[in-house]
């Protein structure tokens, strides 16, 4: 019976073992994966804004509230992400520590997104 269980465990392991160093050159989509053009996006809080963009939000959108705020990891450049509304409307931003903060959108709370 050793003898028999042996070579079948030795092959499921050997069969694991390369179909998990295969998955790891390959993206979801079969394409050869390239380290500089990983995006990577995470949530942050508010007081993990650069200072000149939070400053914006506290003076232009004092009346709002954030409904949603990451930042984006792109090719080594950073940008971020904002989400504020008031009871009549969602504001869509975009920004960069450079440039600041620039509207994407402006969605009534009568419209759908």
């Amino acid at each position: 019976m050793k003898k028999t269980i042996f070579p079948i465990v030795l092959l499921m392991t050997i069969g694991t073992v390369q179909a998990h160093s295969i998955d790891r050159h390959f993206t979801n989509e079969g394409e050869r994966s390239s380290k500089k053009s990983t995006t990577v996006v995470r949530n942050i809080l508010s007081d993990k804004l650069p200072a000149r963009l939070l400053t914006g939000i506290k003076k232009e959108y004092k009346e709002y509230w954030i409904t949603n705020l990451y930042k984006e990891n792109a090719n080594g450049k950073i940008s971020y992400h904002i989400t504020v509304e008031n009871a009549d409307k969602k504001v869509l931003m975009s920004g960069t520590r450079a440039s600041g903060w620039s509207v994407d959108r402006v969605i009534s709370k009568d419209e759908t997104l």
